[in-house]
């Protein structure tokens, strides 16, 4: 099994989500619906910072999934939204995406990212375009449930960028995914 023993902690991330979906099933996150005194807010802006990080984002996500019925789903993608950008200013200032580096410098290796890379770095590929492609996939990076340590490495790769503007572009984002999750949920 070359691809468990290259790449274990994308490995570890996969055990992850599926402990959580199976905790889930099992009712592990049910208690979190009953805690809703404050409005579940707090359980929200905690589910947040679990969002954003790699080996806990499905955890976050199966909260969100717990609480969507019994909160406000706009004050709840706010709630959550602030404890992801908490998180996410965390892993800028100190910069957390070290713990993925391994696997992330073997991933550019591959032939796909090896082909992609050579589109968009060609020559005739306007420098713009390029930009607006990488911020783009960090903004999904980053407003999905994939960790967060992939967009922050992109966004702070591509320029320098201040810590307001990265705060700016990630409660945005995060709030926006946490809002759509919080949707669809209930529907």
């Amino acid at each position: 099994m070359r691809v468990f023993r290259d790449y274990p902690r994308l490995l570890l991330l996969g055990v992850s989500i599926a402990a959580a979906y199976i905790l889930y099933l099992w009712g592990w996150f049910d208690p979190f619906a009953s805690l809703t005194n404050g409005g579940g807010y707090v359980a929200l802006f905690i589910a947040g910072i679990l969002f954003s990080f790699g080996f806990t984002a499905a955890f976050g996500f199966a909260i969100f999934v717990e609480l969507a019925h019994v909160t406000n789903p706009f004050f709840g993608a706010v709630a959550g939204g602030l404890g992801a950008l908490t998180a996410d200013l965390t892993i800028f200032q100190l910069m957390r995406f070290e713990f993925f580096h391994e696997e992330l410098h073997r991933l550019k290796g591959t032939r796909f990212l090896q082909r992609v890379r050579s589109i968009l770095y060609h020559e005739r590929f306007p420098e713009r375009l390029r930009s607006y492609i990488l911020w783009s996939f960090a903004g999904i990076v980053i407003a999905s449930p994939l960790p967060d340590e992939i967009g922050v490495v992109l966004v702070s790769s591509l320029a320098e960028i201040n810590q307001r503007t990265f705060a700016l572009f990630c409660f945005f984002l995060n709030t926006a995914g946490i809002l759509l999750i919080l949707l669809a949920t209930r529907l």
